[in-house]
């Protein structure tokens, strides 16, 4: 998958985004199905998409009563696309398809009057009117929505019905059981011809209507636009999202970025979440900081943010600006490859032989979270570090975290998550020790998961150990492990 596969989207948070969208209509969700990613060709469709979506943004803004009119109309309309396509079918339709189709029509009469009011000037959400639609189902003018084949429609519909009701009427005054069978037999005959000619007049209202199904076609499709961009807009207004800069050169730049998934997870436990601000260009970047320091979510927002980005949403974020991507991978070892027979190094090194001829072809996003942490640590120190440099060569953009140090060249941008770096590891610890059955959340408490720009000199943070004293491993284990660090040093 060129821009990730579905469990991929799971894991950055896009499958919860889209649950966020409050899409009402079975057209709108068949939008949001066939949603795919613009292609570099594409430039003027996304940014009309941008327009687009900026333009309904301000529109709900002012208009809150109307749109809640769309709302409670968009729960009214029901799927007719089979009743349309047995229309242009030439299948005869029944009274209750008829009657969908009125109603529908009806209700699109009063969405197209308030998108009037509106003047979204959108191409796409224009409506057709459906007037003679109205008229031809209406034919007493009543402007209710039930259908019946009206007496107004044939001479002879209305006569057999008026010799119906009178042969009911005798049959209720006859006065033996003789008369009775006859007057019903003599009914049951006006019964037959009363069908006949609803048959008749319910297929003249299908050959009348089908001449109008391409009416009714643009309108499902205008409608599924206009609720998918009402959902999509309401989406940007919840999440302060904002519109991204759309650029022609291979940079990436991200301004307080955030993940909706992983805040409200944290919100939802008291606790708060770390945006991210970054800047990107074509080659490798690195992002270093020890286990516990948030590299994967950060990896995770940026790849939600730039994938959300072309596909024409909003971005949650405070500024972005990116180039429409040719492709975006995502490799990190909770892919569950394990359930293909594979080992998680296994299954990163299959996903990177696609990465790599991705890369070949075209220019991307490639995301590459603690890449050979299945493997032992020297070996996965220096395929981290190969394939570090060898990315260098593409006009992509690569970024990789890890906990490898030495693993940054002066060709590459080096970010480090703070961590524990600016703590009084005292204090720290004496708060674990009055609690520590919470030690955890006390150190997730006060590790800084901000990026900062450094230089490729800068090795990684030992919070590893720092946290492994936090928690109370055995002094002895500390003191050894001690003595490594500084051998090393």
């Amino acid at each position: 998958m060129k821009f990730l596969d579905k469990q991929q989207r799971e894991q950055i948070g896009f499958s919860f985004v889209m649950d966020k969208l409050g899409i009402t209509t079975t057209y709108g969700l068949e939008e949001r199905k066939n949603i795919v990613p613009f292609k570099a060709s594409e430039i003027n469709e996304l940014t009309h998409e941008l327009n687009s979506l900026e333009n309904t943004i301000k529109s709900m803004r002012l208009y809150t009563q109307e749109y809640n009119e769309i709302g409670r109309i968009f729960c009214k309309l029901k799927d007719i696309r089979n009743s349309i396509k047995r229309c242009s079918e030439s299948e005869i339709l029944d009274e209750v398809e008829l009657y969908e189709l009125k109603y529908f029509s009806i209700l699109v009469s009063e969405l197209k009057n308030i998108l009037d009011k509106l003047d979204l000037d959108i191409e796409e959400v224009h409506l057709n009117s459906l007037e003679e639609i109205i008229s031809l189902l209406d034919p007493q003018g009543s402007g209710i929505s039930t259908f019946y084949v009206y007496d107004e429609y044939s001479k002879t519909l209305k006569s057999i019905r008026e010799k119906k009701r009178q042969k009911e009427n005798e049959i209720f005054t006859a006065d033996t059981q003789e008369k009775i069978s006859k007057l019903k037999q003599l009914r049951l005959d006006l019964v037959i011809e009363e069908e006949d000619e609803e048959l008749r007049i319910r297929k003249e209202l299908t050959l009348q209507i089908s001449e109008k199904t391409e009416n009714f076609k643009q309108n499902i499709k205008a409608i599924g636009k206009l609720d998918f961009l009402i959902a999509k807009a309401k989406l940007s207004i919840d999440y302060n999202g904002i519109r991204p800069e759309i650029c022609d050169d291979m940079k990436i730049h991200f301004t307080e970025a955030f993940n909706p998934e992983v805040k409200e997870i944290l919100e939802k436990g008291k606790k708060r979440f770390t945006p991210v601000s970054i800047d990107l260009g074509f080659g490798t970047t690195i992002i270093t900081g020890a286990n516990m320091g948030g590299k994967s979510v950060t990896l995770k927002t940026i790849v939600l943010n730039l994938l959300l980005g072309q596909m024409g949403f909003f971005v949650f974020a405070e500024s972005a600006q990116f180039p429409i991507l040719g492709f975006i991978h995502f490799v990190s070892d909770d892919m569950q490859s394990i359930t293909k027979g594979l080992s998680t190094f296994g299954a990163e090194i299959i996903k990177l032989k696609e990465v790599v001829e991705c890369a070949k072809r075209e220019n991307g996003f490639i995301a590459l979270d603690e890449f050979a942490r299945g493997t032992n640590p020297k070996e996965g120190y220096y395929l981290v570090k190969s394939l570090s440099k060898y990315l260098t060569k593409f006009k992509s953009v690569s970024l990789i975290s890890t906990h490898y140090d030495g693993v940054v060249e002066d060709t590459m941008d080096h970010y480090q998550v703070t961590g524990l770096k600016n703590v009084d590891f005292n204090d720290l610890k004496y708060k674990i020790d009055l609690n520590k059955t919470h030690s955890v959340e006390i150190i997730q408490e006060h590790m800084e998961y901000r990026l900062e720009k450094v230089s490729k000199e800068n090795k990684v943070p030992k919070d590893a150990l720092n946290i492994a004293v936090l928690l109370g491993l055995e002094k002895e284990i500390v003191d050894i492990a001690k003595t490594f660090y500084n051998e090393e040093e």
